[in-house]
């Protein structure tokens, strides 16, 4: 991998299933453990700022439709989930995240997923109360702020602007 693109490096990162390894636990470890290597590896080489650029450039080319967007959001919880990134414009990046995503079919597994995105996406802001474990009437769905960037992407795509 050392000779590929960032984009290549996100692309393979982020493009399978993060629930579709059939095979033993112990195999299911060491697979996880090799794009968790290439993650941080890609970190080590270009630096958070630019991964996760490329990161947000992938999410919102790639990531059209509520099931894309969750396998995006798992894979992307596990790879940053015990090294907190700051996240560099969080209503932007959780707003897409909550625009795409079909919450209907499995509200609770996706708002817990969100919950904890949520909570790594503003770990770093002063003032921080965007977290159930921080503050229990914390909830993305109902956040203002969050709530405005839906809004401001629905209302690109009902013009027909890109939505980004």
């Amino acid at each position: 991998m050392s000779g590929e693109s960032l984009s290549e490096i996100i692309t393979y990162l982020f493009n399978h299933p993060w629930d579709g390894f059939t095979g033993n636990d112990e195999e299911e470890e060491k697979e996880d453990e090799k794009f968790q290597c290439a993650f941080d590896s890609a970190i080590e080489k270009f630096g958070w700022s630019e991964v996760y650029k490329a990161i947000d450039n992938y999410m919102r080319t790639q990531c059209l439709d509520g099931d894309s967007v969750v396998n995006f959001a798992h894979l992307f919880w596990g790879y940053t989930c015990y090294n907190r990134y700051l996240v560099p414009e969080p209503y932007r990046f959780l707003g897409y995240l909550l625009y795409r995503m079909d919450l209907k079919p499995w509200e609770y597994d996706c708002i817990e997923l969100l919950d904890g995105l949520t909570d790594n996406a503003f770990s770093g802001e002063e003032g921080y109360d965007h977290s159930p474990a921080m503050n229990p009437y914390y909830y993305l769905e109902k956040d203002p702020d969050i709530l405005a960037e839906v809004e401001r992407l629905r209302a690109e795509e009902s013009s027909g602007e890109k939505a980004d």
